[in-house]
C-alpha cells in the first residue's frame, strides 16, 4: 500500500487555543503514522484583527489519498467547534491545511506565509536528524 508523506499547517485563535493545538495533534497521531509535530508558537492575525494565533505544523504518513485525509481534517474541525459563524466572527478552534503532499506543495499561499516555514523548517530538520540517525 502506498505511504503518503503529508505536511499539515495548525492553527488555534481561540482562548483554548493551548488545548485545541494539543487535542489536534493527539488526534494526528491516531490518524497518521510516525507522526512528527514543531514546537507550538505564536503569530499576529494575517489580518491584523483578531487574537493572536498558536501555530504549529505536522508531518506524518497516510495510506489515504489527499481528498479523504481532508475531509477527515475537515471533519475533526467541526466537531472542535469550527463553524462558518465562528469564521466570519474571527474565532478559529482549529485549523487544519494539507500544505504538503508527497514533497509537493499544494497550498502555496499557505507555504509562503512565515507561519507556516517556521514550524516546515523545524520539522523537517529534526526529521533530516533522525535520518542520518538511522544510517550510523
Amino acid at each position: 500500500m502506498m505511504m503518503h508523506r503529508v505536511y499539515i499547517g495548525m492553527g488555534s485563535n481561540t482562548p483554548d487555543a493551548t488545548k485545541q493545538m494539543s487535542d489536534a495533534i493527539d488526534w494526528l497521531m491516531t490518524q497518521l503514522d510516525e507522526v512528527a509535530s514543531s514546537d507550538v508558537y505564536s503569530t499576529p492575525p494575517l489580518s491584523g484583527i483578531g487574537a493572536d494565533y498558536l501555530n504549529a505544523v505536522a508531518t506524518g504518513l497516510t495510506t489515504l489519498t489527499s481528498d479523504q485525509l481532508n475531509l477527515l481534517l475537515k471533519d475533526y474541525e467541526r466537531q472542535a467547534g469550527r463553524t462558518p459563524q465562528s469564521k466570519l466572527s474571527g474565532q478559529v478552534p482549529i485549523d487544519l491545511d494539507i500544505v504538503l503532499w508527497d514533497g509537493t506543495v499544494v497550498r502555496e499561499k499557505d507555504f509562503s506565509y512565515d507561519f507556516f516555514q517556521r514550524g516546515y523548517r523545524q520539522v523537517v530538520a529534526e526529521k533530516e536528524v533522525e535520518r542520518r540517525d538511522a544510517e550510523r
